[in-house]
């Protein structure tokens, strides 16, 4: 017999919908908490396998996809020992898309291929139309991965699109909310800054009843990289102030950490080295923690300033790491002088690689990327 109990004198169902709340408004540490507290009260399966699947959700969309991989494994285990009935099918669904997810992050792809053809398979035999435009996600981040970030093809916006149709026809904002969002990713890496900022517009503004959750944080950021793209500092710095109250908040600290690469470029951009080497190789830090494939926004202004300081041994370091294929893809004529800089310190040839690498600086500059 299932054995359920309250906690605090609230029955789970309300619990798990304030812990729910906790997570889409981005405060992770309290939704934990409530999880971790269900999960103590509940011996039935399939609302274990539910808690923490969400549970590793927290962890997912903080990237921090090592920590949030055990309690997806744990939650397919438990759903794997429920008796079979259609909502135990809903819910592996639901885990295994966000379990596609942080599995092709941490560059586990035989794992990858076998659970997106599964979970492909079981979506056309159970799955609902949600989760079908659910399934759009999966193939979005394959594109972006065989793509690396850069110069998107169609098919990305083709799905974007589908996603953002059929949330729309099923009235659900949240899921409209993503795809917009995803399109406005896809646009920003087509460099179409001012029609990704119009879509990020167009997010805010659906979900403005509730500016703290998680897709409004998405939003800003695209915002403040459109601005970035088009090398106006100023906007850029505003919309920067108002993600990093959002970000702080929501105590989202990957988020905070691309902001920080947006405003250390814009320090750089007004001539103050010693805050824009500061703020950038904070992002760097920080993004090489949460495996984050976009070191670029940090490298190159670190690179940029490294060489306006004579320390050519340091940017060639980061260049090298600019250079890693797990990397957002750069252009040709960027990469050129890159490689070519390592090429002359390895011969030590300290003036060629200087050379080089200020041809890559002012190619970055030109592009938009620095």
């Amino acid at each position: 017999m299932v054995r359920t109990v309250q906690i605090t004198n609230k029955p789970l169902g309300e619990l798990e919908s304030l812990a729910d709340q906790h997570q889409f408004s981005g405060n992770f540490l309290e939704a934990r908490r409530i999880y971790k507290s269900i999960l103590s009260a509940t011996e039935d399966l399939v609302i274990q396998g539910r808690i923490l699947w969400k549970t590793g959700n927290t962890y997912n969309q903080q990237w921090n996809f090592g920590k949030a991989v055990p309690f997806y494994e744990k939650a397919e285990s438990l759903l794997k020992e429920a008796p079979v009935s259609g909502e135990k099918w809903e819910w592996w669904i639901e885990l295994q898309i966000d379990y596609c997810y942080s599995i092709i992050h941490l560059r586990m792809l035989e794992l990858y291929e076998a659970k997106k053809q599964a979970l492909k398979a079981m979506i056309e035999a159970h799955g609902t139309t949600l989760q079908k435009a659910r399934y759009s996600y999966v193939i979005f981040n394959d594109l972006l991965w065989r793509n690396g970030w850069y110069l998107l093809p169609d098919e990305t916006i083709f799905v974007c699109e589908s996603l953002i149709s059929l949330a729309s026809t099923e009235n659900n904002l949240l899921l409209q909310s993503v795809g917009k969002n995803m399109l406005a990713f896809t646009l920003l890496f087509r460099h179409e800054p001012q029609k990704a900022r119009k879509v990020a517009f167009e997010v805010l503004k659906l979900i403005q009843q509730d500016r703290s959750g998680e897709e409004a944080i998405r939003a800003y950021c695209t915002i403040c990289f459109s601005y970035r793209k088009e090398g106006n500092v100023i906007k850029a710095k505003e919309w920067c102030d108002k993600a990093y109250a959002l970000a702080d908040l929501n105590k989202n600290f990957t988020f905070k950490a691309i902001m920080d690469s947006v405003v250390g470029w814009a320090h750089l951009k007004e001539g103050n080295v010693r805050l824009a080497e500061e703020l950038a190789l904070h992002s760097y830090k920080a993004m090489t923690k949460y495996r984050y494939p976009f070191l670029a926004f940090s490298l190159l202004p670190l690179i940029a300033v490294h060489v306006r300081q004579n320390r050519v041994y340091r940017a060639v370091q980061f260049a090298f790491r600019l250079l890693a294929p797990n990397q957002s893809r750069l252009p040709e004529h960027i990469n050129e002088p890159l490689r070519a800089a390592i090429a002359c310190w390895g011969r030590k040839d300290l003036a060629g690689a200087k050379r080089s690498l200020t041809m890559a600086i002012q190619r970055s500059d030109e592009d938009g990327f620095l």
